[in-house]
């Protein structure tokens, strides 16, 4: 979204400028270099700052140069300091950055426009980093800075003599260390120095390293998020961004929520106090909400699976208190936490990070009508309270298993709503129980169309994503192609991540001939698959935990009954 526009100080401005130059001009009057004026720093009492717009406003004007003029206009009335410096040598953005920081006026590029924007802002001084130039009003004192000169004047206003070196060659240590600096304001970068030759342009930076090393909680008024690949945009955010109390985050713009640290360090802030600057493009208010509320999914992040995060649940499914309906209702769910344990390491072989699950049937299929007819005992959420409560402070995950009988998901789905809103909860809908109205247990197998399916999927997706809540898990069994009419139009929602769980009991080979007939054809579906163990009904037992990883594709979801 572009939202550089003309104001009546922007006219103002080129007004006042008419007659200067563009940037690459040489100055009419000769400049002083910053050793003549350090010690001389004279603050000039002008109120200049004024104000930001709301945070959630983002800012794009295409390029780096623009969002600082940008933000220069939306910012600062006036100025009694002004840096400019060229965006293709990332040691002298670093440096000027740090330098404006200090001063708190505004950074700024080489631009077409520059030279109007500092007649409207009417500096003292006009400090210009490296080989740049603009013509500046001419009763302003413009500093032609070295990068060693800009250090030492920036250590003067700051009172500060520690140093932290930067690499000689830009990395994303440049970007870290520096923001870093200009947060704290009790140290200044220095750049090392090196016999190599600096490569021209700008560096490819580690995305991992810039996001990871930015993602430091503050207590900023507003965050400012720039894509990690845009060093020049976080440097102008680091340093003008300081005069009204924002600060930079980075993010990986094709990936928001896939870093758990930015939900970290942005913890407490509204999704109002959060605007993007540059390129990156404006997330999704969802994610938005999701990183400003913090909560996370057991293992970590935002994600169910996350991708650069492997990731399995294994899982322990019945009813509590019903060791017929399961392996989960033989214990109570401590005593479960505990059985689970040796299954743990065995689905960790693989470097998945192995989550705890309670699979609970929330509905239970019943041999009798019941007083509603439907063939479905819908049992109270609070029957499985001692169970939340344990998969929350165990950093385990629970999924609540519906057998429909005569009534359909959404239905049953929307009994356990609260349930729904805690973040560790997710929703399975087994298709086998889902009768229709002359179908009866145990007589025939139920099945469902993908139709009624979606709007569980969209119900869902919907609760999800007005409550700010991290990504939710929605498990379909299947053992049947019929159970899953027109499976190929299942929807998918990124507030949701769908697993099919390819279930039924037997032999391995039987077992394996199923899995494999169901997953063929869906290489590219938006699912992923899941796998599951009988400890009574498989012959002669269930899989091996390595034999059960072996499977292809490899499941990401694992239950035992």
């Amino acid at each position: 979204m572009k939202l550089l526009r003309t104001s009546p100080l922007i006219l103002f401005a080129v007004m006042a400028a008419a007659c200067s130059s563009l940037v690459g001009e040489t100055p009419t009057n000769p400049a002083p270099s910053s050793a003549d004026t350090a010690d001389t720093i004279t603050p000039i009492a002008r109120d200049c700052v004024a104000g930001v717009a709301e945070g959630s406003v983002a800012v794009d004007s295409g390029d780096a140069a623009g969002d600082a003029l940008f933000l220069s206009g939306e910012l600062f009335v006036c100025s009694d300091d002004v840096v400019v410096v060229g965006e293709f040598d990332l040691t002298e953005v670093a440096v000027g950055a740090q330098l404006a920081a200090a001063v708190e006026g505004p950074l700024l590029y080489p631009h077409p426009r520059l030279a109007a924007e500092i007649g409207r802002l009417k500096p003292v001084r006009v400090h210009l980093i490296g080989s740049v130039d603009v013509i500046s009003p001419p009763d302003a004192t413009v500093l032609h800075h070295g990068i060693g000169d800009a250090v030492d004047y920036t250590k003067t206003v700051l009172g500060v003599t520690e140093e932290m070196s930067l690499p000689a060659q830009p990395d994303a240590s440049t970007i870290v260390k520096t923001v870093a600096a200009i947060r704290s304001r009790d140290h200044v970068v220095i750049p090392g120095t090196s016999s190599a030759p600096t490569e021209p342009g700008i560096p490819v930076l580690n995305t991992d390293e810039v996001v990871r090393g930015l993602a430091v909680p503050t207590t900023a008024n507003s965050i400012w998020m720039v894509d990690a690949a845009d060093p020049i945009t976080i440097l102008l955010a680091a340093a003008t961004g300081r005069s009204v109390g924002a600060t930079a985050i980075a993010i990986d713009a094709e990936d928001v929520l896939g870093y758990p640290e930015v939900g970290e360090a942005i913890a407490g802030h509204s999704a109002d106090a959060i605007r993007f600057v540059g390129r990156a493009p404006a997330a999704d208010p969802w994610q938005l909400t999701v990183l400003s509320n913090g909560r996370q999914v057991p293992g970590g992040g935002f994600y169910i699976l996350p991708k650069d995060n492997p990731r399995r649940y294994l899982a322990f499914y019945g009813h509590p208190g019903i060791a017929s309906l399961g392996v989960l209702g033989e214990q109570g769910p401590e005593a479960t936490l505990e059985r689970m344990k040796p299954f743990l390491d065995d689905y960790a072989g693989d470097g998945s990070h192995v989550v705890s699950t309670f699979e609970i049937i929330a509905t239970v299929a019943s041999a009798g009508d019941g007083d509603d007819g439907n063939y479905s005992t819908e049992w109270p959420a609070s029957k499985f309270d001692d169970w939340i409560r344990t998969a929350r402070e165990n950093d385990a995950y629970v999924v609540l298993d519906l057998q429909p009988g005569r009534s359909d998901f959404l239905t049953q789905a929307k009994r356990y709503e609260d349930l729904l809103l805690f973040p560790f909860v997710g929703l399975a809908l087994d298709p086998e129980w889902r009768l229709k109205p002359d179908q009866v247990h145990l007589r025939q197998i139920g099945s469902v169309d993908a139709a009624e399916i979606n709007e569980v999927v969209h119900w869902l997706a919907d609760l999800v994503r007005d409550n700010g809540l991290p990504q939710k898990m929605l498990m379909l069994h299947q053992f049947s192609d019929f159970m899953i009419r027109n499976r190929e139009t299942l929807e998918e929602r990124p507030e949701i991540q769908m697993i099919i769980q390819i279930d039924g009991n037997g032999t391995e080979p039987q077992k394996n001939r199923t899995y494999f007939n169901l997953t063929k054809e869906a290489a590219d579906a938006h699912w992923s698959w899941g796998w599951k163990n009988f400890f009574d009904e498989d012959e002669p037992g269930p899989p091996s935990p390595e034999s059960t990883m072996s499977k292809e594709p490899t499941p990401v979801y694992v239950s035992y009954q």
